[in-house]
């Protein structure tokens, strides 16, 4: 929004010394107010536009009836926080400050949801004749007729409408957009229906598969579509979902979806499924979202998270250090260390053991698919959360968790150290040079979050409590190879005075 900062009160160059109205336009700003002219030529001047301006001076024989140009800044204002106010439930554009990203995360490959993408690649011709093939089976499953459900995403599109940024979607009419919103919207709930599968608790003839060929398109773009169902430009807003979940014979197994998606993350699945418990305070603005929240855990507290003590600076530091390299924390005696437990990606933070301490953090599967998820959601949180301080942790998390790997990785051999302890998981995915590019881009462009700060606030708050053990910690690190060869050469000494000594004795 462009700012106001000046204004012309123009009037009309012959009122003959009738009081009329005119209309005066503040640059930058969609608004028009109106003043009452004066009754004589007196106060105008005319600009070096040739432009007639009125003249604001002192005078007892006239008194302006005109509104008060404060007035319009305001509106402005009241503009700007109503836009602000909307960050959680809009269609964010990937941000600005992750452009050399978005190339690579920001477009999708396969299919469109929503406008941002819709019809820029011929690539996406496979997948849409798909959502009509999934709106048909929708239809049909429903057992209502076309009206009915074409109608209720209607009456929802203007609301969807708003959610996405009006530049983009002006070249979209009503004619265009309406059906937009419904097709894709059977779409992705037909796809979400086949993560879920066929349950064996479906015993009450009300169970819904997918229809198989519609099913096998799925299943044999898998990875390509969900990497472009998640990404932050692609997404669909939830009242759309919503209203169509409504005619659905039965409602979409959630527990289920959810359970399945979030595992996606690590290589190692626990073979007993335990489905997160659904949130029924939470709403999705879209997809993303929903997998976003469910991802990074609820705000609980675990046995790993860190205590609320970790998150106030002890008040013997007089310093904070906002960044530890990796060979600072192996100085001072603290290890990176994968969190046993099904762990939640917010789990991440400093624990203290009699000697040493610990930097844990999640474990995470890292290729291409993975990839592009955590920068959609780290483009989510920083879109929709301006201030990561005034919010709750989790807001900010996936920004938290990526810090930190970007802290603690400088080489590849750094990448290869996750591996080994384990927090870098399975063998195919991205290369060590590719995983630190990805961290090393990433950590020029984010803001860390709370669970970052909490976790620096643990580093420092260990390294001032232990101060004195740190030094001799420190020491030892440092020298161990040449305390090991001094301790190594006194002990093969002592041995030699022993074996003389006993010859000695012998004789």
């Amino acid at each position: 929004m462009q700012i106001p900062c000046d204004y012309d009160l123009l009037a009309f160059a012959d009122w003959k010394g009738r009081p009329m109205e005119t209309t005066a336009w503040v640059p930058g700003i969609p608004l028009e107010m109106t003043i009452a002219a004066p009754a004589s030529h007196g106060n105008l001047v005319v600009s070096s536009r040739g432009q007639q301006q009125l003249k604001l001076v002192e005078s007892t024989d006239h008194q302006y009836d005109w509104s008060s140009p404060i007035e319009v800044f305001e509106q402005a204002a009241q503009a700007f926080e109503d836009e602000v106010g909307e960050m959680e439930t809009k269609i964010h554009l990937f941000p600005a400050s992750m452009k050399d990203l978005s190339a690579q995360y920001a477009a999708p490959k396969v299919v469109s949801i929503g406008p941002y993408h819709h019809g820029k690649s011929p690539d996406f011709r496979q997948m849409e004749s798909a959502k009509y093939a999934a709106a048909c089976h929708f239809i049909k499953d429903s057992g209502r007729s076309v009206e009915e459900v074409y109608g209720a995403v209607f009456a929802v599109a203007d609301e969807a409408r708003s959610h996405y940024d009006k530049d983009k979607v002006q070249r979209f009419g009503d004619d265009d957009f309406k059906p937009m919103m419904f097709y894709d919207g059977c779409f992705l709930l037909q796809y979400m229906m086949s993560w879920c599968g066929h349950s064996s608790d479906d015993d009450d003839g009300t169970a819904v598969d997918v229809d198989p060929l519609l099913n096998s398109v799925f299943s044999s773009n898998d990875r390509r579509i969900f990497s472009d169902i998640v990404l932050l430009e692609n997404q669909l807003p939830w009242v759309v979902v919503e209203k169509l979940m409504g005619f659905m014979p039965k409602p979409l197994d959630m527990e289920t979806f959810l359970g399945r998606v979030k595992p996606s993350l690590r290589s190692r699945q626990d073979l007993l499924f335990d489905p997160p418990k659904l949130d029924s305070s939470y709403k999705p603005p879209h997809l993303l979202g929903l997998l976003r929240h469910y991802i990074v855990g609820s705000n609980h507290i675990s046995a790993t998270q860190v205590s609320e003590a970790e998150t106030e600076i002890s008040h013997k530091a007089k310093k904070v250090s906002l960044s530890v390299s990796v060979i600072e924390l192996a100085e001072i005696g603290i290890e990176l260390t994968a969190t046993k437990t099904k762990a939640e990606l917010q789990d991440m933070g400093i624990k203290r053991g009699i000697f040493s301490g610990e930097l844990f953090l999640a474990p995470l599967s890292l290729d291409d698919a993975n990839a592009g998820f955590l920068v959609n959601m780290v483009a989510f949180e920083l879109c929709m959360t301006p201030d990561f301080s005034e919010a709750d942790d989790t807001l900010s998390t996936v920004c938290s968790y990526l810090c930190l790997l970007g802290m603690v990785t400088d080489s590849e051999e750094d990448v290869q150290q996750l591996r080994k302890k384990h927090i870098l998981q399975g063998g195919a995915g991205l290369t060590n040079k590719n995983a630190l590019d990805l961290f090393t881009s990433l950590e020029k462009h984010l803001r860390p979050g709370n669970s970052y700060f909490n976790t620096i606030v643990g580093i420092e708050n260990y390294k001032v409590e232990r101060r004195w053990w740190i030094i001799v910690y420190k020491f030892v690190y440092k020298n161990l190879k040449t305390i090991i060869t001094v301790v190594s050469a006194m002990a093969g000494f002592a041995g030699f005075l022993g074996a003389i000594k006993s010859l000695k004795g012998s004789r």
